[in-house]
């Protein structure tokens, strides 16, 4: 794992409530919160929206897949948690060589294509074929969305969903 990196989260509403209460006290450790997400890195009003829900104390940054790669690969300065919206994302960061080795499912809503994979996580054939290459590189991938909940192992479920 990337140094200084605690915590790495698919979730595709990125900073809402769960992430702010929950995870944040999960991983007490966590300063910082690195949001990668290229469209939302272009968005100053959703960056304002962030800042303003993020605790004192703790800081973030919006940056889109190639900013984030470099920095991860420098190492964070601060224990940070990383949070994207789809799989793709860490897919391309782990693409560009960065060292993400486990990440937690917890909020993948129906959209588009998408379907019910287990609860309320929703994918896609496409997402589903990517989690399970990075599955078969021995990644670990849970689904949790709460600490309080129990925490599935990803390659479980495709195993099931076979």
């Amino acid at each position: 794992m990337v140094n200084n990196v605690v915590f790495v989260r698919i979730d595709d509403r990125l900073i809402h409530g769960q992430v702010v209460t929950q995870w944040i006290k999960q991983y007490k450790e966590t300063r910082h919160i690195l949001v990668v997400d290229d469209k939302t890195s272009k968005d100053p009003f959703m960056q304002t929206m962030f800042q303003l829900l993020i605790p004192k104390g703790i800081t973030i940054e919006i940056k889109p897949i190639d900013k984030a790669a470099e920095m991860l690969k420098a190492g964070m300065p601060k224990p940070t948690m990383i949070i994207a919206k789809v799989p793709d994302t860490v897919k391309a960061l782990r693409d560009l060589g960065v060292d993400i080795d486990a990440f937690n499912i917890g909020g993948m809503g129906m959209s588009g294509q998408r379907k019910k994979f287990f609860q309320n996580i929703s994918m896609d054939e496409h997402e589903k074929q990517i989690i399970q290459e990075m599955v078969n590189d021995g990644v670990k991938i849970t689904i949790q969305i709460v600490p309080a909940q129990g925490c599935f192992d990803v390659s479980d479920l495709l195993k099931k969903a076979k």
